[in-house]
């Protein structure tokens, strides 16, 4: 199996790479989805975070206060604390699903890819960009921000420029969704995936 991390900063149209990937039957495996899961009641990482934190990250019934969280990632340390705690079982369940998947491709949706440092765990990374013109144009459209907000998100993310100089595959989405399929069928062709369009 080929493993691919797919990352792009917020508005570059990771999502819709995904829903073309989907449509070619590829797996794509949601990191996000997966801490979501490890948080709820009773799961690895509502345990190890409550076991570190105790109540004061509890909502009245026993379930994870996401304001709390918040919160506690702005303390000083907190946030590498929490990373510490959640990437890990992360990363473990990750691999787990792709490696229990029978497609001879999987996809990683892995936002902050290089940041946290996946990158060795992938035969090839992918990122989706665009102009930053365009960024900003479906940050304020697409999130309902204003340019001072979109900015500010974008800066907390490692700059579109350097992800593209990281990965070994740029997928440019700053024409329409036709073009972008295009360019992900080019790639998937490349990878003996994309052959059979019949899979549509």
């Amino acid at each position: 199996m080929k493993k691919i991390g797919l990352t792009g900063v917020m508005g570059a149209g990771k999502s819709s790479v995904i829903q073309i990937l989907k449509e070619m039957q590829i797996p794509v495996f949601d990191c996000d989805a997966i801490n979501r899961t490890l948080l709820e009641k009773g799961n690895k990482g509502y345990q190890a975070l409550v076991e570190r934190y105790g109540n004061r990250i509890l909502k009245a019934d026993g379930e994870i206060d996401k304001k709390a969280m918040s919160d506690l990632m702005f303390e000083i340390g907190e946030k590498q604390q929490i990373e510490q705690i959640l990437h890990p079982l992360i990363k473990k369940k990750l691999e787990k699903q792709m490696d229990a998947c029978s497609s001879s491709i999987a996809v990683a949706e892995v936002p902050l890819l290089f940041e946290i440092g996946w990158q060795t765990a992938f035969d090839e990374t992918w990122v989706v960009a665009c102009k930053e013109e365009l960024l900003l144009q479906r940050l304020k459209a697409g999130r309902g921000v204003d340019e001072k907000e979109a900015l500010r998100r974008l800066s907390a993310q490692l700059p579109q420029k350097e992800k593209i100089a990281l990965c070994d595959v740029v997928l440019y989405n700053d024409a329409d969704k036709e073009a972008l399929r295009n360019s992900v069928l080019q790639q998937l062709a490349k990878v003996g995936e994309g052959k059979d369009e019949s899979r549509r």
